[in-house]
């Protein structure tokens, strides 16, 4: 694959960042919303791209959406639902026209009960429309924006072409998936809105490169970050701003990665009402030992009770005098006061107590 090609493509991502408001040192601050809100909104739109299988360009298409309507205009807190996820379905009507994706576009009324935004579908249409009329998008004929994935899709295949040109081991592959997940990780996060996107792009690469090529110094890793260097010059960033925004972008992911390895956690504490812990303890009401059962048969009598010490069957066993057949009521042999009187024998099963009649 040859490079100038991709460099011109290049060149036409600078000139559309140029015009790209909401993000750069110059971008105004959003009046009413703060970066919080705005961070959590855009973690909403990430969980509704997993939860409809939509590629990633949707993501960053919809935020570059609400950064820049909010860059422009004044929108209060209690609109920001709304208006992120009238950006999302915009931004999925957008991609499935110019990709001719089979993608399908979800539905407003579905999208507004999953995102549990406090709209209806008619408000999220009417907060599409002045979304398309605000940011001059035609919703027929425009294409997805100039995002900082756009940046990092042209700045690998320009690395990769050449790393196949100088014809350097191993080559590069095609964009991995955990870059793009990074890369939306960096996006939701508002500190990085004032960088370019092709800075906040190339920092990403030159991480990546690092971290294929390790500590040790070869061939590879001169020429890898050769071409962050080039990319760099190409780009018009200087080595202050490259800096910065490499450190930033170190800080967020160590930040993101180190939240599920917190070494020491704070124990979970449950606090229950009376009433509650009632009926998650069934069992308090329950006695230790069971009460003797007796079974009667026109032939025979026979009395089991629970022992003190196992679960075994008691033959209940009379004098010489007395047999099975006797009547029970009136036979003084077989009536005791209390269970003491009773004479035990040793424990038999049920098969010899039949056996034995």
């Amino acid at each position: 694959m040859e490079v100038h090609p991709l460099l011109g493509r290049l060149d036409a991502l600078l000139l559309g960042e140029v015009d790209e408001v909401g993000r750069g040192p110059s971008a105004p601050p959003h009046q009413g919303i703060s970066p919080g809100m705005r961070d959590g909104s855009a973690h909403v739109l990430r969980c509704l791209k997993v939860w409809f299988e939509l590629p990633t360009d949707v993501f960053h298409a919809a935020t570059a959406y609400i950064d820049t309507f909010l860059a422009k205009m004044k929108a209060q807190p209690k609109h920001l639902s709304c208006i992120a996820v009238a950006a999302f379905h915009l931004a999925c009507s957008q991609y499935k026209q110019e990709y001719s994706s089979s993608h399908c576009v979800p539905e407003p009324q579905t999208l507004v009960n999953i995102s549990q935004s406090r709209c209806s579908a008619s408000d999220l249409n009417r907060m599409e429309g002045i979304l398309a009329n605000k940011l001059d998008i035609l919703q027929d004929t425009s294409t997805l924006p100039v995002t900082c994935l756009s940046f990092l899709r042209s700045m690998w295949e320009i690395c990769r072409a050449a790393s196949d040109r100088l014809e350097i081991s191993p080559s590069l592959p095609s964009l991995p998936q955990h870059i793009l997940h990074q890369l939306e990780i960096l996006v939701c996060d508002s500190s990085t809105m004032k960088v370019r996107p092709s800075e906040l792009s190339l920092a990403l690469l030159s991480t990546e490169f690092q971290r294929i090529t390790g500590s040790e110094k070869s061939a590879t890793s001169a020429a890898l970050m050769g071409f962050i260097a080039e990319l760099q010059k190409y780009c018009g960033i200087t080595s202050a701003e490259f800096i910065n925004t490499r450190n930033l972008v170190i800080g967020i992911l160590d930040k993101y990665n180190g939240e599920s390895q917190v070494p020491h956690r704070q124990r979970l504490v449950w606090k229950l009402s009376n009433r509650t812990l009632k009926h998650l303890r069934p069992t308090d009401k329950l006695r230790p030992t069971l009460p003797r059962i007796c079974e009667e048969s026109p032939d025979r009598l026979v009395s089991r009770f629970r022992s003190t010490s196992e679960c075994s069957l008691e033959s209940l066993s009379g004098s010489d005098n007395c047999s099975y057949n006797c009547n029970f009521d009136s036979c003084r042999t077989c009536l005791s006061d209390s269970e003491s009187d009773i004479e035990m024998e040793e424990p038999r099963t049920w098969a010899k107590i039949v056996a034995s009649n």
